[in-house]
């Protein structure tokens, strides 16, 4: 299950962990759960978004992201080399 939740943060675009959950059959907190194991095994790390810090320019398609108009926290996954060849 765990590789299943790396390859769909493999594909890109958007989701929420309830998303996931729904389309991999289980519990919010698992996905939450086995994206941090993820994280402690080199698969993937958390985008640096401190430039949306204190504002954001929504012109700019790398900033555009951060930018939801609300006070919800983000966070946006790269896959590592490691998780790519995992994958």
């Amino acid at each position: 299950m765990l590789m299943k939740v790396l390859k769909r943060l493999a594909q890109g675009g958007r989701y929420s962990n309830k998303i996931m959950a729904k389309e991999l059959g289980i519990e919010e907190g698992m996905v939450e759960q086995m994206i941090m194991q993820l994280q402690q095994l080199g698969y993937i790390e958390k985008e640096d978004l401190s430039s949306c810090s204190g504002g954001c320019d929504c012109g700019s398609t790398k900033k555009a992201s951060c930018c939801n108009g609300s006070n919800i926290e983000l966070n946006m996954w790269k896959i590592t080399s490691k998780g790519q060849r995992n994958c």
